[in-house]
């Protein structure tokens, strides 16, 4: 009798299939983002964009500009002698509204500097801060100094930033240091930035004939004080980085307008 043989071939076991992760919730919220808010913006309406030919109209030309002696530019508000001094020492002068809208005009139509006479100047210079210097100057000591072709107009408010009926204002702690009666000291003394851009504010307004206001609400002797420090502060500036100027470059001026 012949015997039969049946070879039985190993059962192979598949591997046990890893778990499935868990389905993502679509329903998930997504991440919030906290806005930064723009203190320099008043909240108002911008009203009805105007019509090209109603701006090309009413554009002025831009002045032929002039240097006050051998360096400092001339401007609307530069001098100042068309304008009512309402203090001596330190001076003040009264700025009407009409008057402030040809002065921003003007600031507006006037061409700007050849930005090699700003920079690296804007950057933020301090004369500790070695790796800042070593970067945008090295031996270069003259381009540490002010540049004199720079003339602008900054306004100051008394009062809330949130409101208000002048863009562009800023805060007296923006530009000035405790106690109030001098300019911030704005260049870094460490660190290294190729930018810089929160310390344009305090650097431009040492280089600036600057307007204070207030609203209904700001006590005008407030304000009053307030352009008393700020022509404090540009008389010390003038002293530390303009010895040989007898009179004053920058002026302060009170809106009288409200």
């Amino acid at each position: 009798m012949a015997t039969v043989v049946v070879q039985q071939h190993p059962v192979r076991h598949s591997p046990t299939p890893p778990p499935i992760a868990p389905a993502l919730s679509l329903s998930s919220s997504p991440r919030s983002i906290t806005p930064i808010p723009n203190k320099h913006l008043p909240i108002c309406s911008p009203g009805p964009a105007p019509s090209t030919s109603k701006i090309l109209a009413t554009s002025p030309v831009s002045p032929t500009l002039k240097h006050a002696g051998p360096s400092h530019v001339l401007s609307f508000l530069y001098p100042p002698d068309n304008f009512p001094r309402i203090c001596n020492t330190p001076p003040v002068y009264s700025i009407d509204a009409d008057q402030l809208t040809t002065a921003l005009d003007e600031l507006a139509t006037r061409p700007l500097p050849d930005p090699k006479q700003v920079f690296p100047w804007l950057h933020g210079l301090h004369p500790d801060n070695h790796a800042q210097l070593n970067f945008f100057v090295s031996r270069r000591r003259p381009l540490r100094r002010t540049p004199k072709c720079l003339r602008t107009i900054t306004i100051v408010k008394a009062g809330d930033l949130t409101k208000g009926r002048i863009k562009g204002a800023v805060s007296p702690l923006e530009i000035l240091s405790p106690p109030g009666q001098a300019f911030l000291e704005a260049d870094p003394p460490e660190g290294f930035s190729v930018r810089n851009f929160h310390i344009q504010t305090a650097k431009l307004a040492a280089v600036s004939d600057i307007i204070v206001y207030g609203e209904e609400d700001v006590m005008n002797t407030d304000v009053f004080t307030l352009a008393i420090n700020i022509a404090t502060a540009q008389r010390d500036w003038l002293k530390k980085n303009e010895p040989g100027q007898e009179s004053p470059v920058f002026n302060t001026f009170m809106l009288s307008s409200q």
